[in-house]
């Protein structure tokens, strides 16, 4: 009898256990409220600064939502991370929260393994949407819904050494087209020091960078529908050919570290005097701008005058920035993600976030912030960058972009190293590119 009480009041108290866990699941919000959770934030920033502020914001979100605790991990090196976190989704192991490029928001899209953040956005009142760019919505896209979260915004501008230009008697405004950028190289070009560097590698920075070149010779990279190459033209071989001739032919620029054109290692050393960057870099510009007197500025990219079709071109940057991906989880940790993501957003985050890292705010509230405002006037650097946003064109948000970027890599890097024409290497990359999209 006694064993009989016992295992009576065993199931009595596992039966109300279960009922109160029943009750508190029921709630929308109690779930994510009351439990204690952790996320897992994988990144992929490089500067210790900006890392420090990241951690910052991290703390700050936490003593806000005590229940929820963020752990950062840095991955390494964005262009390699594709590989990680392929793997990683196949053994379920891929982290609650990614930072990464919004180009690659089609391919984890079809993986089935990410959460539709369009499901979040509708049904969270709190939430308002409009206050982020709407460009930035259309590159967080695949198939007509939105997928991944905007973190940060950028472009891709002209750095440039201000004591060379002095020196050289160049006046920066001066460089609006490609012919510009070559006059000015040539007369940088001297003792041991190039006037450009031009990115090496097969790797997405290439392909990025030299995008902007393409557009502004008045070429597109596909068709509007997304379903066929259009990279293969004039203006794509005028593009291709006018960076190779800058190092084999005129010889006023080198090639960057391969895989790595994004590092400022030569423009710091003053090895290079103009390179093609973001505003992400401010933070190590600006260190060495105090503690070695390294004077450095930023102007939009040049239009591709007489190598375009009309013989003007157009001004173009590359919208990039960095979005955050949701992985399936469990109602809990997706919420708290949520969360997450809604101050990522946030004119609370946003603010500080760009005034310390150069990076460009991605909503209206915190662009207009009077705070970011006062930075801007003071800040011709980020401004110019600020300014730049009108004339941004993006990649297009397909699962197959990142083979086609690989691919396209591969043949750009050939004729870089002149082993194969412009024309070749586009017509390869522009055969394979419409296979896949068949």
């Amino acid at each position: 009898m006694k064993k009989i009480l016992a295992l009576l009041s065993l199931t009595l108290v596992l039966f109300i256990a279960c009922g109160k866990k029943g009750e508190t699941n029921k709630g929308e919000d109690k779930s994510s409220t009351n439990s204690k959770v952790e996320i897992t934030f994988w990144h992929g920033i490089e500067s210790p600064d900006s890392v420090a502020i990241l951690e910052s914001k991290i703390k700050e979100f936490e003593s806000k939502n005590p229940n929820i605790t963020v752990k950062a991990q840095n991955y390494g090196a964005a262009d390699q991370v594709n590989g990680k976190i392929m793997t990683a989704i196949a053994g379920n192991k891929a982290p609650d929260l990614m930072w990464w490029a919004p180009a690659y928001t089609g391919q984890l899209a079809k993986t089935g393994k990410l959460v539709k953040v369009e499901d979040f956005i509708k049904s969270d009142s709190s939430f308002k949407k409009d206050d982020v760019y709407q460009g930035l919505w259309d590159v967080s896209t695949y198939k007509s819904e939105i997928w991944t979260v905007p973190f940060s915004a950028n472009n891709l501008g002209l750095y440039y050494n201000k004591k060379d230009f002095k020196e050289a008697g160049i006046d920066p405004n001066s460089i609006k087209t490609w012919d510009d950028l070559l006059v000015a190289a040539k007369k940088l070009t001297k003792d041991g020091k190039m006037g450009f560097q031009v990115p090496l590698g097969n790797t997405e920075w290439t392909v990025w960078t030299w995008q902007t070149l393409l557009w502004q010779a008045g070429g597109e990279f596909l068709s509007p529908n997304s379903d066929k190459s259009m990279f293969n033209s004039p203006a794509g071989i005028n593009a291709l050919q006018f960076w190779t001739d800058l190092v084999q032919k005129e010889k006023v620029a080198n090639f960057s570290e391969p895989d790595a054109g994004y590092k400022t290692d030569d423009f710091l050393a003053g090895r290079v005097s103009m390179m093609i960057n973001g505003p992400w870099n401010y933070g190590v510009l600006e260190d060495a701008r105090k503690n070695n007197g390294f004077e450095y500025g930023v102007i939009m990219l040049p239009s591709a005058g007489k190598y375009a079709a009309d013989g003007k071109g157009i001004n173009a940057t590359n919208i990039g920035g960095e979005n955050l991906f949701l992985f399936k989880s469990d109602e809990t940790r997706e919420k708290a993600a949520w969360e997450f993501s809604k101050f990522i957003m946030s004119a609370d985050f946003q603010v500080e976030w760009a005034i310390k890292t150069g990076y460009l705010p991605v909503s209206k509230s915190a662009a207009a912030d009077a705070k970011y405002q006062d930075f801007l006037k003071e800040n011709e650097f980020i401004k110019t960058y600020s300014d730049q946003m009108q004339y941004g064109k993006a990649r297009p948000s397909i699962p197959e972009y990142v083979k086609i970027s690989e691919y396209l890599g591969k043949e750009i890097e050939k004729t870089l190293y002149n082993k194969q024409d412009a024309k070749t290497s586009l017509e390869r990359a522009a055969k394979y590119t419409d296979d896949l999209l068949k």
